[in-house]
């Protein structure tokens, strides 16, 4: 039953695939929705009260729709463009169904864009990977039930390593940049086209456009309000108030524990982290994708600032090795179930409901899906994918 329907799908045009994977991300997300606004909009609620980020949401938003200025008017930890991104949900009334509508079209997206880009190497294999995105369950809980921005971090965060892909650099430094003032994460990716460039030349071009890009977006505040907009940063170096680490961390949890730690080593330790991932990108002399992965994999080890849906990011990359490689695809299950039961016990913490040495016990399924994270990438890494044959084929570096 599996290959007849497996054989159907693989049939179907480009354009029938297409609007099959828009129709897949339709009804998983619209059952979703569905499911919220007549059963667990109420439980939720009455469990763990009204979802915090909505607030937010709707606050930041309606102070640019009056005309305001965020930092200025409303002090807010995040980069600026998200709230911009905000805008059509609350122009459409604000409402929980509006903000999940939205973020689910984003989940659908980033699988759609992925089916986009990589369909040049293999159809079929680029097509259910793709579908395998859209029904992603940390994409589907954190745009529906959770009232997450996650999936749309997701997508920005995705759109440089799919555009780097496909050899359009100057556009991936644009989208990084664009990522970076949307939610920081996303500029990760970005000395990964440098890595990819060759000649000095073509680098200084690149990051030439990345600071444009840059400037062009952060100039407006920078000179209505400099001091406030630059504050932002810190939520994501140190922390505010200086606790350094927050949501489903080892490192939060531990710190909830009363092992706490400065900020300052979380972040350290993410930078270190972070270079070691670069050099080794370089010294191994990985392809696009297995370097992206890497650095993503590596990063989410180690940043002291974590929740669940940080976890779409390395399900999409290991998706394209997890439709063809069982052993990938299985343990892509107690990845996200360990996550998850570890993420539910913070939450529980932080809402009263908390029993004793909860925190450990949050700890050690982190640390366990973590260690689960690590091993499919060494999987990943060693196994062989449908891209290989044409990155092995394609002459040259990425284009400027």
């Amino acid at each position: 039953m599996v290959k007849r329907a497996s054989a159907r799908l693989s049939a179907l045009s480009h354009r029938q695939k297409v609007v099959t994977i828009l129709l897949v991300g339709a009804l998983v997300y619209g059952s979703f929705i569905v499911a919220d606004g007549l059963v667990m909009r109420s439980v939720l609620d009455s469990s763990f009260g009204t979802t915090p980020d909505l607030q937010i949401y709707q606050d930041r938003t309606s102070v640019i729709l009056n005309g305001g200025v965020l930092y200025r008017d409303l002090d807010s930890e995040s980069p600026p463009l998200i709230n911009y991104f905000l805008l059509p949900p609350q122009i459409a009334g604000g409402a929980w169904w509006a903000y999940e509508i939205y973020f689910s079209m984003f989940s659908i997206m980033t699988g759609l864009v992925l089916y986009l880009a990589m369909r040049r190497w293999d159809e079929n294999t680029a097509f259910f990977a793709a579908l395998l995105v859209v029904v992603s369950p940390y994409a589907v809980q954190d745009a529906t039930w959770g009232i997450q921005d996650e999936p749309l971090v997701a997508f920005f965060f995705m759109l440089p390593a799919f555009l780097l892909l496909i050899g359009r650099a100057s556009s991936s430094a644009v989208a990084a940049m664009v990522g970076f003032w949307t939610k920081f994460l996303p500029v990760i990716l970005y000395p990964l086209t440098l890595i990819m460039l060759e000649g000095r030349r073509e680098r200084m071009k690149n990051l030439g456009i990345a600071v444009l890009a840059s400037v062009v977006i952060a100039l407006p505040f920078l000179l209505v309000c400099p001091i406030e907009f630059l504050n932002f940063p810190s939520y994501y170096l140190l922390g505010r108030s200086g606790e350094g680490s927050a949501g489903m961390s080892v490192l939060n949890m531990l710190s909830v524990g009363g092992l706490s730690l400065p900020g300052m080593f979380g972040a350290g330790l993410t930078v270190l982290v972070l270079l070691a991932a670069y050099y080794l990108v370089h010294r191994w002399n990985l392809d696009v994708w297995r370097g992206a992965m890497l650095i993503t994999v590596m990063f989410l080890a180690v940043y002291p600032m974590i929740r669940l849906g940080y976890y779409i990011f390395p399900f999409v990359f290991f998706s394209v090795w997890a439709v063809r490689h069982k052993d990938v695809a299985l343990r892509l299950i107690p990845m996200y179930l360990t996550l998850l039961f570890g993420q539910a016990l913070e939450q529980m913490g932080s809402h009263g409901h908390a029993f004793p040495y909860y925190w450990l016990l949050s700890a050690v399924l982190v640390l366990t899906g973590t260690l689960i994270m690590l091993d499919i990438a060494v999987r990943c890494l060693r196994k062989e994918c449908f891209l290989d044959r044409t990155v092995r084929e394609r002459e040259g570096p990425p284009s400027a």
